[in-house]
């Protein structure tokens, strides 16, 4: 990607992509920040958000609160995916955090059915746009240098996140056992929110070369067909694991203190300690994958699956301790080759594009199965059973997910044999 000075005002610099500590440019370092501040603004309060909807809310609408912020949250990967393609990425996930910033002062003050849903619609929309942003920040990067270490970026770029992420709940759990509300959290989510916005337009610049944004404007607005067959492959093959994760994932706070027996502030801790292992192991897993993209993610679906089934037969402190501490190893590896892959398999003008389409059908996927676990649960009245076939749909998907896997070509990338793994 040719790096230029503009003349013509209309459109942004873009931002020199020289890698440095751990892999990252200078740019993308304050990217992992501002994203950072922005992890806090919701690990504060997200970790305990199904256990407070419970306290108020029947399962089915529980699952409705999640559906509708599934779908707020694909339209803000469809529009933030295409328009970040055209106006650049520092302004479009800046303008993304003024919806969290609403949507958590309201429900600070109004946590009522039905405004609940639209205020966490709010927030996911938000969080939405920031999360495809830093996604597509790093893929400006992998494009300017032919593919480089992809999934190090994409995956390095979030580990800051990672340990907010633990920081989030331990400090929850702190307040709520000091005798605070879930409201405030969301209240001291939304000043977070605040001076995320504030971050991001001071430290930020923008990735996008202006040749690419002038290519982006000359192309087809939709371009499915520009997108190519890997990526409709790969999107093909993550339905039936999306399904299963977001099914049951949800509920995973109901399921700690319900079945598992385990109490709020505990689930708290527990979650922190997933969050600071991933962190931890990012930067060895980020190698193994950019070794290995196809190996690494039929890896993450198949540890996921067993993980869900888990969840379904475990109780007590000690095994959610373990279960969270071996659950961050399957996850980083899915989370980092998934990407990885969707912004090497399309051409530099529509990887925003790409990114924001495979968000919007795998959140398509979501509302759908977020509305079936919430019915399995009202039905059977077990989050167990919601757990046990979540694990086995992803268990027989991750069948289909290895076929197809196969079936993809990677370019500008050395990858591996599917044999080898």
């Amino acid at each position: 990607m040719k790096k230029e000075t503009l003349t013509d005002g209309d459109l942004p610099l873009v931002s020199s992509s020289r890698p440095g500590r751990l892999g990252l440019s200078p740019n993308l370092w304050r990217l992992a920040a501002v994203i950072a501040i922005a992890q806090f603004s919701t690990a504060l309060w997200k970790w305990e958000f199904s256990i407070f909807l419970e306290g108020f809310l029947e399962p089915w609408q529980i699952g409705f609160v999640f559906s509708l912020a599934t779908f707020s949250g694909l339209i803000a990967s469809v529009f933030s995916g295409y328009i970040a393609d055209f106006i650049g990425r520092k302004w479009t996930i800046s303008l993304g955090f003024l919806p969290i910033v609403i949507g958590l002062f309201t429900m600070s003050f109004f946590p009522i059915w039905p405004y609940v849903a639209i205020q966490y619609g709010l927030v996911w929309f938000g969080m939405s746009t920031a999360r495809l942003m830093a996604r597509a920040i790093p893929a400006d990067e992998i494009a300017s240098d032919d593919g480089s270490n992809p999934a190090r970026r994409l995956m390095m770029v979030m580990m800051p996140l990672w340990f907010v992420d633990a920081l989030g709940p331990f400090t929850g759990s702190f307040l709520l056992s000091s005798g605070y509300q879930s409201g405030n959290l969301h209240f001291i989510g939304s000043i977070c929110a605040i001076f995320t916005f504030v971050s991001a337009i001071i430290l930020l610049k923008e990735s996008l070369g202006a040749e690419v944004i002038k290519k982006a404007r000359a192309g087809p607005k939709i371009s499915f067909r520009r997108l190519g067959r890997s990526f409709w492959l790969l999107s093909l093959g993550m339905i039936g694991f999306v399904f299963a994760w977001s099914s049951s994932i949800p509920y995973l706070g109901n399921l700690s203190v319900g079945p598992w027996n385990v109490d709020t502030v505990t689930y708290g801790l527990t979650w922190s300690l997933f969050s600071i292992t991933s962190a931890c192991i990012m930067y060895p897993a980020s190698n193994l994958t950019d070794r290995n993209l196809k190996g690494t993610l039929l890896a993450g679906v198949l540890g996921n699956a067993l993980i869900l089934l888990w969840f379904s037969q475990g109780s007590g402190v000690v095994m959610m301790y373990l279960i969270n501490f071996v659950w961050a190893i399957p996850f980083v590896l899915w989370t980092g080759s998934v990407k990885s892959i969707t912004v090497l398999v399309v051409s530099e003008e529509v990887k925003g594009r790409a990114l924001g389409t495979y968000d919007f059908l795998m959140g398509i996927v979501g509302m759908i199965a977020q509305i079936f676990g919430a019915a399995v649960w009202e039905i059977s009245g077990s989050l167990r059973v919601v757990y046990g076939v979540a694990g086995l749909i992803a268990l027989v998907t991750s069948v289909l997910v290895f076929i197809i896997l196969r079936l993809i070509q990677i370019p500008n990338h050395l990858e591996k044999p599917m044999e080898s793994t």
